[in-house]
């Protein structure tokens, strides 16, 4: 009993108490929030298997094609409490199609009667909040009071992007770039003052942030512009109606802050606690002592990169391969843009690593230091 008080005694255990309740809230919401949406919502309620055939395609890829009768009990609108019936097919590899089970929630279009309803995707909604608030809780419960800042930062970091987006739409005229730009810029200032408070150090990262990011994605810029972005295939966005070098280079942007805020912030922190544990180590030592940081994180935090990019074009790669496409073409139609922005976030994460540990020995000058 004693210990239980003792726990709610502290602000921040309330703070985990709280989340947990709204986080538990707005996941039982889900499953009976249809209402809320303008968009038809049903509950498959029974499936019917009409038949179950095996095909080949022209690359002689085997697969086994299923069709269907869903019973549909629609959940909201002015067709409220009805049943219909739509015939479904897809093929088990759901390449392009999706399987479903009884109870799934799914999104509908429905045309002028009920018979013309189809399925657009399933109702997703739940999923999103539990990995969501499993992942905030977890932040929370290992970081405590720096995982709430780390949230808030989360969250101002996704305005900044999304505004940036959002402005551009508007006003397309306005550089995509330069409102990422300046986002990047807000954001880092905002981001690293939250989870790190304001020290004589922060301004150390803030500054090398800045100058690492900038200067690797101006120097991808200059490669571009003197190759004429030869080898990189542009062409993979060209569904875009914006000028796709300057999507890219906004992604580029954002993609490598996350890493170049990683290692400065890394050495930084790493080169302060040295310098308090050892107040009177040599400039020279003490260099070294962040290169050897430095080091140790430079390669992880490139592969980190090169996986996060490349991870989210793997199924494509798939398909192409399945498609009797060669692995060079499949690579460089998949791969191309990906890798590009995983050699320009390790340029990032290599020239922060020297930058920072200037800037750490230019400060400390500036402090009055003999050394």
């Amino acid at each position: 009993m004693n210990s239980t008080k003792k726990i709610l005694k502290r602000p921040f255990n309330w703070v985990v108490f709280v989340f947990c309740i709204i986080f538990l809230g707005v996941f039982i919401f889900t499953f009976m929030n249809a209402k809320f949406y303008d968009i038809p919502i049903g509950q498959i309620t029974s499936i019917e298997n009409k038949s179950t055939s095996q095909i080949t395609d022209e690359h002689h890829n085997k697969d086994t094609k299923h069709k269907e009768q869903l019973t549909i009990k629609i959940l909201n609108g002015k067709y409220e409490g009805k049943t219909t019936t739509i015939q479904h097919q897809y093929i088990e590899s759901q390449a392009d199609s999706e399987a479903y089970s009884t109870n799934n929630k799914v999104l509908l279009h429905i045309d002028d009667k009920l018979n013309s309803a189809y399925i657009t995707e399933k109702k997703r909604d739940s999923l999103i909040v539990a990995i969501t608030g499993l992942f905030l809780l977890t932040v929370l419960l290992v970081g405590r009071k720096i995982g709430l800042q780390s949230i808030l930062s989360l969250v101002i970091n996704t305005i900044v992007v999304v505004l940036a987006i959002y402005i551009h739409n508007q006003s397309p005229s306005i550089s995509l770039f330069g409102l990422m730009s300046i986002g990047i810029f807000i954001s880092t200032i905002l981001t690293l003052i939250l989870v790190t408070g304001w020290q004589w150090r922060t301004l150390v990262t803030i500054i090398s942030t800045l100058l690492g990011t900038f200067i690797c994605v101006g120097i991808t810029q200059l490669v571009i512009h003197f190759t004429d972005g030869s080898g990189i295939k542009f062409e993979t966005m060209s569904f875009l109606t914006l000028p796709p070098k300057e999507v890219f280079l906004a992604s580029v942007l954002i993609g490598t802050l996350g890493a170049v805020m990683d290692v400065a912030i890394t050495i930084a922190s790493g080169m302060a606690e040295i310098l308090r544990r050892t107040p009177d180590i040599s400039m020279t030592r003490w260099a070294i002592a962040g290169r050897n940081i430095g080091q140790d994180i430079m390669g992880t935090m490139t592969n980190i990169l090169l996986f996060s990019y490349l991870s989210g074009s793997l199924p494509m790669l798939l398909i192409y391969l399945k498609n009797a496409n060669t692995v060079t073409y499949t690579i460089s139609m998949n791969w191309s843009l990906e890798i590009s922005r995983a050699i320009t976030g390790g340029i990032g994460i290599v020239l922060t690593i020297p930058i920072t540990i200037l800037l750490m020995q230019l400060w400390f000058r500036m402090r009055g230091a003999n050394q």
